[in-house]
């Protein structure tokens, strides 16, 4: 089995980035610094392009993509959490709430008027997002050795 690569970094960091399914927005981890380097469509095009010829250089070797989290796998999330609701009017609620279009905002509009089930929808899906996290950095054979703090 291959060594694992080290990397010290922010682990709450890469699942911020993992969780900003923004189409313009991408995130980039770096193997050597633990850095995560961050680019927009919306930043400037000259420092779009300073970011992409230093990732360009190296990239696979020490600078990898943070994929996206699947908005599926969000969805899932939600439908797996209503099911541990004990509040049968709330379930239903959040049943109606993820039917269709704009599904995420109605169900967290919905938890609005439930500050406990939506405290524990927030760890719920923390742990859900960071078992992804791991599971991905994992599959790259990358440990995280620390986490740096602010």
């Amino acid at each position: 089995m291959p060594e694992k690569i080290r990397v010290a970094t922010d682990f709450d960091e890469i699942c911020w980035a993992f969780e900003d399914v923004s189409f313009d927005t991408r995130y980039y981890l770096d193997l050597k610094t633990g850095e995560i380097i961050f680019v927009s469509d919306f930043m400037d095009r000259e420092e779009i392009e300073e970011i992409r010829e230093k990732l360009d250089a190296e990239f696979g070797e020490r600078y990898i993509l943070i994929p996206k989290m699947d908005p599926s796998e969000g969805y899932r999330d939600m439908e797996d959490f209503i099911e541990t609701v004990q509040d049968e009017n709330l379930k239903e609620k959040l049943y109606i709430a993820i039917d269709g279009r704009g599904a995420f905002r109605r169900f967290k509009n919905v938890l609005l008027n439930y500050p406990e089930e939506r405290k524990r929808w927030f760890k719920f899906k923390d742990a859900r997002v960071r078992e992804r996290v791991k599971e991905w950095l994992d599959a790259k054979g990358i440990e995280i050795i620390h986490t740096k703090t602010l």
